[in-house]
């Protein structure tokens, strides 16, 4: 501070009140700061997330060893938003290519008791018997033709719906989800942790506005993604009620 600052400040600056008034003018102007800093980091966050394009790249947890869990938010037509967690085993287990009622880890075959000991592990079963609602994904890879594959697609979904539902009993909501067969071929879309062909898939609904239309507030979430099974990148989107 130069000798015509400290002149010119006024006395009451320098009064016990004043130190306080100082004390609280920099307090705010902290947090006022920390608030800028907040949202250019979010900003950021977001920037770092996303391509050119727009195509964002979500950001994963992990619920045990085997569990790749993907958060994403989406909203339907009416703007009613909802939030998931789409849950995906990792690269070393997939569906046994053509079946629909196996799966593998890397070249074994998974036995039931495999399934729902392993597969189904209790992190697993505890993350998703928290959700208000469940959503078993059914999709095939790029091989055969269109129409037989989106027919596969289906009753996997119905088959990972079956597991789920024999793993946590009947109280929480069902839903099956067939996405079909993969129709756009993409280098990215495989990272080093998770393969996109034909993953075991199960989507849990977090949280939702009243009325939301599920189905199109989680087209909207996955859309755009590059490490998850975009819509755009499959043959359909049906979605189901699961009753049995």
């Amino acid at each position: 501070m130069t000798d015509y600052q400290a002149e010119a400040r006024p006395g009451w600056l320098a009064s016990p009140l004043g130190s306080r008034l100082n004390l609280a003018i920099g307090a705010l102007a902290l947090l006022f700061t920390l608030g800028v800093f907040g949202n250019v980091a979010w900003d950021a966050y977001r920037s770092n997330t996303k391509d050119k394009s727009g195509v964002k790249r979500i950001i994963a947890k992990r619920w045990n060893e085997r569990t790749l869990v993907f958060p994403v938010e989406g909203a339907d037509r009416a703007g009613r938003r909802a939030l998931f967690d789409v849950v995906v085993l990792t690269k070393d287990y997939g569906w046994v290519r053509g079946s629909t009622t196996e799966l593998e880890k890397f070249d074994r075959r998974l036995s039931p008791d495999d399934i729902q000991t392993e597969v189904l592990a209790p992190q697993l079963r505890q993350g998703l018997g928290s959700a208000r609602g469940l959503i078993a994904v059914g999709l095939a890879s790029q091989e055969g033709a269109v129409e037989r594959e989106e027919q596969r697609g289906g009753l996997r979904a119905e088959r990972i719906a079956q597991w789920v539902r024999e793993a946590l009993g009947g109280d929480v909501p069902m839903w099956t989800l067939n996405l079909g067969r993969y129709i756009e071929p993409c280098l990215e879309c495989e990272d080093a942790d998770t393969s996109w062909q034909r993953p075991f898939i199960v989507i849990a609904v977090r949280k939702a506005d009243d009325g939301t239309h599920i189905s199109e507030a989680l087209a909207d979430a996955m859309s755009d993604t590059i490490n998850l099974p975009s819509p755009d990148r499959y043959s359909t989107f049906a979605f189901a009620k699961y009753k049995k």
